[in-house]
């Protein structure tokens, strides 16, 4: 494949970019003064402007020279470049060379409204704004809002779990739907195998999706991190593929049949959000969001499902944190979960769909911030995959698990930036509550709905902006 540019010889310097690969999306690129250059980006396909992140390459650099970039048709009105974020940078030779791969650097970051006007709506575009130096001369530095996860990588990665000797036989892969791209939209079920196909039905479902949306990446990391626990060899992975916990006492777990649905990392054609059609999705223009909706209620039909959770992005929040769907129980409706108190006991509320969340928080503290949680349902969000498992499914816990892009807001990383290994102890934080939700007496449960009745009082007064976790 030609290059766009071709440099005229040893003393032109000129950056030569690429974005012609999987997941590239770098549209032009204009050299505004001998070191500067403007940055427009490619929207997400058959959309009328998203732009949010970018994953592109310069070549021909220079060593010690500093290049400033200005991606200048971006969208959203704040960014968490304004509260210390950093790109993401590979150089080629600094991971040949000092086996320094992807890292955050950039200095100068501001983002910022610019004065070009975004068609008649009278609104303007926004600005992104960093200089990076590069280390070495003819460098192929590649330069990212996210760590970099593709449909290629996916695949490459489900493929090593299909022919590992230890993993394989507890995993079943097959094909849920086809995108409008042609992609092929795996689901992957992962149980403990077994000969006695009424133990079998007998195993609750869980299901799990990741990376509706094309620039969110850190949901792919979190998923790997979900599937590498699941498949690992530890005793709690073991208790969740198996039918006994181990070391509680021999009291019987029931089992999950932890379905991972994989979304491809690609934007849908139809040019819409396919979190925003849940309600009625189309087979033909949403055909991943309709085949994912009719594989939960087939598994709804079989066995009760635990929980329902959606992986995501977040672009202007710090720290990891869900949004569920609050439910009131009436005083007559016994809750469908093993040792909840009677309904009425705390003034009618239970926190049920509160009770993985804060589980999650005293599995991940460093990482997931409870307080950040939400568990209002607003109209905008109706069409959401989690509301629609709530209202429509009846799925008590249906969530989205929103990962910022920048990191931790409080504990060991507070202000610090994720790295792919923190969104992959995340993941599997996720199974690990998901583990102690069926035995939440490991934690206390009177201290555990003590805690949810502090953050969340009947009485109207607001919560607190804290919480504590031991």
């Amino acid at each position: 494949m030609a290059a766009w540019y071709t440099p005229r010889g040893q003393s032109d310097d000129t950056l030569v970019f690429e974005s012609r690969y999987e997941s590239g999306n770098l549209r032009r690129a204009i050299q505004v003064y001998p070191y500067e250059y403007d940055l427009i980006l490619r929207p997400d396909i058959n959309t009328r402007g998203h732009t949010q992140w970018f994953f592109f390459s310069i070549a021909n650099t220079r060593a010690g020279c500093r290049y400033k970039f200005n991606i200048i048709n971006l969208l959203k009105e704040d960014s968490l470049y304004n509260d210390g974020m950093q790109p993401l940078v590979h150089s080629a030779k600094a991971q040949a060379g000092r086996g320094l791969g992807w890292h955050r650097a950039g200095t100068r970051i501001c983002y910022y409204a610019n004065t070009i006007r975004r068609g008649r709506s009278g609104k303007t575009y926004f600005t992104l704004t960093f200089t990076l130096t590069t280390q070495y001369d003819n460098d192929l530095v590649h330069v990212a809002h996210c760590y970099p996860y593709t449909y290629t990588d996916l695949q490459r990665y489900i493929r090593s779990l299909e022919v590992d000797p230890l993993r394989r036989h507890q995993l079943r892969r097959e094909s849920l739907a086809t995108s409008l791209a042609g992609n092929v939209v795996d689901v992957l079920t992962i149980t403990s195998p077994t000969d006695d196909p009424e133990a079998l039905k007998r195993r609750r479902g869980v299901v799990v999706s990741a990376r509706v949306h094309p620039g969110e990446s850190n949901a792919s990391w979190m998923m790997k991190g979900v599937l590498d626990f699941l498949l690992g060899p530890s005793l709690d992975a073991r208790i969740l593929r198996d039918s006994f916990v181990g070391g509680w006492g021999g009291r019987k777990l029931p089992n999950a049949d932890v379905c991972m649905c994989f979304t491809p990392p690609c934007n849908n054609l139809a040019g819409v959000d396919l979190n925003r059609v849940w309600n009625d999705p189309s087979r033909k223009l949403h055909p991943v969001v309709h085949a994912t909706k009719q594989y939960l209620k087939q598994l709804l039909d079989e066995r009760e499902v635990v929980m329902f959770c959606d992986l995501h992005g977040h672009s202007r929040k710090r720290g990891v944190f869900m949004y569920g769907c609050e439910k009131k129980m009436p005083r007559d409706q016994n809750p469908a979960f093993p040792g909840w108190p009677q309904p009425g006991s705390l003034g009618g509320q239970t926190f049920q769909e509160k009770l993985l969340p804060l589980l999650i928080q005293y599995n991940a503290p460093d990482l997931f911030s409870y307080q950040d949680c939400s568990f209002k349902v607003q109209k905008s969000k109706s069409g959401t995959s989690r509301v629609v498992g709530f209202r429509e499914l009846g799925l008590v816990n249906s969530f989205t698990v929103e990962a910022s892009f920048a990191g931790p807001i409080s504990g060991r990383w507070a202000r610090q930036h994720f790295t792919t290994s923190h969104l992959e102890q995340q993941g599997a934080a996720l199974m690990t509550a998901l583990l102690d939700y069926w035995d939440p007496d490991a934690y206390g449960l009177g201290e555990l709905l003590g805690q949810l009745d502090f953050m969340h009082p009947a009485n109207g007064e607001p919560p607190p902006r804290f919480i504590t976790v031991r």
